[in-house]
């Protein structure tokens, strides 16, 4: 297949849905912000369709191909904008957008119009569990750094210390970081930072020790057994599940599927023309 992806290198996220074409298709070619008119196309593909400009935009026009060394033309379309939106819609052979509610819209004017839900990296894209720990660290282990490394054990952990190094008036900004409040004490009074993070609207992960005992049962205070670090890990696994689940909402929408999908609707838009 003859593919021209026309798109603009201008660091949107639009280059980067073009650039996963050209790059996984067999034959792509892109060309930036302006058709190759020199060479003949079975597909000419715009991303985004502002970059589609006939010379004459016909209000009322049988579907036909919008490129004249192009055998079938399309374009991306995002959000209804200011850009001739419906116009190019008409012209085009076909529309392609993410989501349900633009293709309704879009189908008024074009009805080859097809849903292909974004494609993601989502290798660079994964859940995290970040704990952050408020305190001194002493060498009697009264805070529980010995929990430490249990911790940075697990993959998808990333354990944030302040060692009370932190200025005063950079400790709400590091609450506001992290997802947990990690309180792995021997002994405590309060801690301090058990009331600061849940002020901050923070989970807590301790042990019940000072004024946590006080609280526990209550909303987000999640409690680990020192003597079973075991408990701690199986507790975070738990915690970590939850993340996963939210991901497995998109987990199926990476750049392998993008492509497939284009390469489905090209193919069927081919086969049209040529019956």
């Amino acid at each position: 297949m003859k593919l021209q992806i026309v798109y603009s290198e201008d660091g949107w996220i639009l280059s980067t849905l073009a650039r996963y074409l050209i790059d996984n298709i067999d034959g792509a070619v892109g060309s930036v912000d302006i058709p190759d008119v020199s060479r003949t196309w079975d597909i000419t593909y715009y991303v985004n369709y502002y970059l589609f400009r006939p010379g004459r935009l016909q209000r009322i026009v049988p579907v036909a191909p919008a490129t004249k060394n192009s055998l079938v033309s399309g374009a991306w379309f995002t959000h209804k904008d200011k850009y001739h939106y419906e116009s190019k819609a008409r012209i085009l052979d076909f529309c392609i957008c993410p989501c349900t509610i633009t293709a309704r819209y879009l189908k008024r004017f074009n009805k080859r119009t097809f849903v292909a839900y974004h494609g993601i990296d989502t290798g660079k894209f994964t859940p995290k569990i970040r704990m952050g720990f408020v305190g001194k660290v002493k060498n009697d282990n009264r805070k529980g750094q010995d929990f430490f490394d249990t911790v940075r054990s697990l993959p998808f952990v990333e354990l944030r210390v302040t060692g009370g190094n932190l200025p005063a008036d950079e400790i709400p900004s590091f609450y506001h970081d992290i997802d947990y409040v990690f309180i792995p004490s021997v002994a405590e009074g309060g801690p301090l930072c058990f009331q600061e993070g849940l002020a901050s609207g923070k989970e807590i992960l301790s042990t019940d020790v000072g004024m946590v005992h006080d609280f526990v049962g209550k909303e987000g205070i999640h409690i680990f057994d020192r003597n079973n670090p075991q408990t701690l890990i199986d507790l975070l696994n738990r915690l970590y599940e939850k993340r996963l689940k939210l991901r497995s909402v998109v987990e199926e929408y990476t750049i392998d599927f993008f492509v497939k999908r284009h390469l489905e609707i090209f193919g069927e838009m081919l086969e049209r023309k040529r019956q």
